[in-house]
């Protein structure tokens, strides 16, 4: 069986084997865990505060007032529900809060004033106090302008805020220390392990003994390593493995590139007949020649050119 048929079939039952495993139901892991729990942390405080700002007397406020109020407490209530929270992956151990981390993911009062349509304001924040508490943002006067027009108050937006006395919202468990940087997903390891094996393996037929059915195995687990990579190269702890698996893709890809434009050579290499062959059968027999005065006893010779 010819062995590029053979890297073949193994690189597709290893992409299919990684494939399923990766689909099927995998315990959680600490992070996961963390991250729902601070998740369901955040979403009964949000009940809380929708309660509380439901349940304010806000007879004092303006019509505009009241019915910008009731757009922000709707929307905080989307906000709660989208489950979307800022994540702290710049101080380790520190109960930080974020306006905007990053990603790009918006803590609830910075997703309102956005949502209202002052990014501007959000912006600014982001760029200047990202981490400080809304309580200590009283001093802009363009977010008190903006809170007096949606009728909040300073201390009701603070309230909004969750409490930062605890665990860091959304924070990698320990922080983003040495530790955390240097643990890898087990089931993100598994699969580099089965896509980097397979994209050197067909990297080796590539270089060796290049064919088109090697070169296909070449691209697809170059393909497949690269995508792999891409997916967790922003993950802190599998930074490192995700590069290496782009790296082993694309060398991959590179030797499957170079098995499928390999073009066979068919062409039989007919001997070239020598130029000093000038007879090819040649034919002896006896012969008899009858005359009247002679009898003669000879060979005949016949040639062919």
């Amino acid at each position: 069986m010819n062995r590029a048929f053979v890297i073949l079939v193994s690189t597709v039952a290893t992409l299919s084997l990684t494939a399923a495993a990766w689909r099927s139901d995998r315990p959680l892991s600490a992070l996961d865990t963390h991250v729902r729990a601070e998740a369901a942390r955040l979403r009964a405080h949000f009940d809380q505060v929708d309660v509380e700002l439901r349940t304010r007397d806000v007879s004092h406020l303006s019509g505009s007032q009241r019915a910008n109020r009731a757009k922000l407490v709707a929307w905080l209530g989307e906000y709660r529900d989208a489950g979307e929270f800022p994540l702290n992956d710049k101080f380790a151990d520190e109960a930080v809060p974020f306006f905007r981390d990053s990603k790009g993911t918006l803590c609830a009062m910075a997703y309102l004033i956005d949502r209202s349509g002052r990014s501007d304001i959000v912006n600014h924040v982001a760029s200047t106090r990202n981490n400080a508490y809304i309580r200590e943002l009283v001093d802009d006067r363009n977010l008190v302008r903006w809170l007096d027009t949606w009728g909040l108050t300073a201390a009701e937006a603070a309230r909004i805020q969750p409490a930062y006395d605890g665990t860091p919202c959304c924070s990698l468990p320990g922080g983003p220390g040495e530790n955390s940087r240097n643990t890898v997903d087990a089931d993100y390891a598994l699969l580099s392990m089965g896509l980097g094996g397979s994209s050197l393996g067909t990297l080796g037929f590539n270089l060796f003994s290049p064919s088109r059915r090697s070169g296909a195995a070449g691209v697809l687990a170059g393909t497949a390593a690269i995508i792999a990579g891409m997916a967790h190269a922003d993950d802190i702890g599998d930074r490192r493995v995700a590069r290496a698996n782009v790296v082993a893709g694309s060398l991959a890809m590179i030797g499957g590139v170079r098995g499928l434009l390999r073009k066979a050579d068919t062409r039989a290499q007919a001997p070239t007949p020598s130029k000093q062959t000038l007879v090819s059968e040649t034919r002896v027999t006896p012969d008899v020649i009858l005359s009247p005065n002679e009898t003669r006893v000879g060979l005949r010779m016949q040639a062919r050119f």
